[in-house]
């Protein structure tokens, strides 16, 4: 009953008044400040309570409390115990509170799907849909995670994104009610590669893409995004920065209100962090420098590490895409001279890389991503006997496991210790789920070989025989050839 009721309540966009967004910055502005102090949960309360009066505050609220909630997490912070929990209730006939709630635990509580889970469920029966925009994606992220896919948590996750893009076509915005649609799409579309022959789930996938594609279509119809602005006023011009690809003109808008804002607010984070994403967007070297400089004199002025990490990112997303080019032209033209600029920015990619999550695993030694990231640099780089101990710890998060242990076997293999090598990689493939999947194949493909170099050829043949059945054609090839050479010895 409460979810009709607050169903009801959003046939419009819930606003709010330029008196409680003040509010909610006084109340964000005390958050920094603790944060700063490093007093984290004292920190939380302020950001929650400035969220109460401006639950939308996406850039200056849900945004800089997630950063806060990774320093807390890194900090070794507690997690809410049963007290706290009972109290922070998330299925209260007060959508809004109910949403607030769930932040507040997972704040405390950064890896645990089920708070996410009720983040997502309570914004959406408020009718907050900047709120869902922002925390759908990190839902879905989650859900990846998981080792063994939660059919709950993800049919919660596409009833949500599905009620969401109905409310916004009602109310109009039919460029958003379809980009909610492509998350449903993609949620069921995971399970679909995993479950193939689930007809029921294939059934929902053909439903979900009907629906999309007829959202799309009337869009296209309809006038574009930015002709419907009733006004141009900053708030406006920064809703269409995130809502659809922007053309250069309006990102040029978007960049000067923000370098505007900024000025006027130089101690406002968030100021800072929306001019440095407008800038990273145009994927214009000149503004991502910019943003780079911004970003790294901030971390000087306030030795806050995040700054530096995001201004990281974005030279790492620079050099990935100058080795993409110079790939693409090394392929395109054939020349050694082309191929060897190829092999220099690689290496520079890959050297840079290392520099970066050294540094970062030395600062969050328990971030286990990023000694995921470290492992596959020291791998590609020839340092197997640093690779193999940062990958052992890495394997730790569900996500990189298989991954994880496939390098771990082929850096054995690559110091010639092939028996090791297929007792690992025989380890991973019993463990890993879908053989037919990118990572199942390779696991047969990396054991056979590790099988014939170890000269079990019997085993080997069979690893491989079960791989021609799933991918006759693997590695251009490479696997059926070494079949064939292994059944005429």
């Amino acid at each position: 009953m409460a979810e009709k009721e607050d169903a009801e309540t959003t046939a419009q966009p819930p606003s709010f008044s330029e008196a409680d967004k003040k509010k909610a910055r006084l109340w964000f502005k005390k958050a920094e400040d603790c944060r700063d102090r490093r007093e984290y949960d004292y920190a939380i309360e302020c950001y929650i309570t400035g969220l109460g009066f401006w639950p939308e505050a996406v850039e200056e609220g849900h945004m800089p409390l997630r950063f806060l909630a990774m320093q807390r997490q890194q900090a070794g912070g507690k997690k809410p115990g049963m007290t706290e929990r009972l109290k922070k209730s998330m299925i209260g006939k007060d959508a809004k509170q109910s949403m607030l709630n769930a932040e507040h635990l997972w704040a405390k509580d950064f890896h645990n799907g089920g708070y996410l889970d009720g983040l997502l469920k309570n914004a959406n029966r408020a009718g907050f849909n900047e709120a869902v925009k922002w925390v759908a994606p990190l839902v879905l992220d989650s859900l990846r995670k998981d080792k063994k896919p939660n059919t709950g948590r993800f049919k919660a996750f596409r009833q949500a994104m599905v009620e969401s893009a109905e409310r916004l076509d009602a109310q109009g915005d039919l460029q958003l009610a379809a980009w909610f649609y492509e998350q449903a799409v993609n949620a069921i579309e995971y399970l679909v590669v995993r479950n193939p022959g689930d007809m029921t789930l294939r059934d929902e996938q053909r439903d979900l893409s009907g629906k999309l594609t007829i959202t799309k279509g009337k869009y296209g119809e309809a006038e574009s995004f930015r002709d419907s602005l009733e006004d141009a006023d900053k708030q406006k011009l920064i809703q269409d920065a995130e809502r659809v690809k922007q053309s250069e003109q309006t990102l040029d808008e978007l960049i000067a209100a923000a370098r505007k804002d900024l000025a006027e607010h130089p101690n406002v984070p968030s100021k800072l962090y929306a001019l440095v994403e407008a800038l990273v967007r145009t994927e214009r070297k000149q503004n991502e420098r910019e943003a780079i400089d911004l970003l790294m004199k901030a971390f000087e002025e306030s030795q806050n590490y995040s700054l530096k990490l995001r201004a990281d990112d974005i030279r790492l997303k620079q050099l990935a895409r100058k080795t993409r080019q110079l790939h693409a032209k090394a392929e395109q033209t054939g020349s050694e001279e082309d191929q060897q600029q190829h092999r220099l920015a690689e290496m520079d990619q890959l050297e840079t890389e290392l520099e970066i999550f050294r540094e970062r695993c030395a600062k969050y030694p328990t971030d286990l991503p990023t000694k995921f990231r470290l492992g596959n640099a020291l791998f590609k780089t020839g340092r197997y006997d640093e690779a193999i101990p940062a990958l052992q710890q890495a394997q730790g998060n569900p996500r990189n496991r298989a991954r994880c242990q496939m390098l771990i076997g082929m850096s054995f293999f690559e110091q010639k210790d092939y028996r090791q090598a297929a007792a690992v990689l025989k380890d991973a493939l019993n463990h890993h789920e879908y053989m037919g999947d990118d990572a199942g194949k390779q696991l047969m493909y990396q054991l056979g070989r590790a099988y014939e170099a170890d000269g079990r050829n019997e085993e080997a043949v069979d690893v491989l025989g079960k791989l021609l059945r799933v991918d006759y054609n693997y590695a251009k090839g490479d696997a059926r050839r070494r079949l064939q050479s292994l059944k005429s010895d």
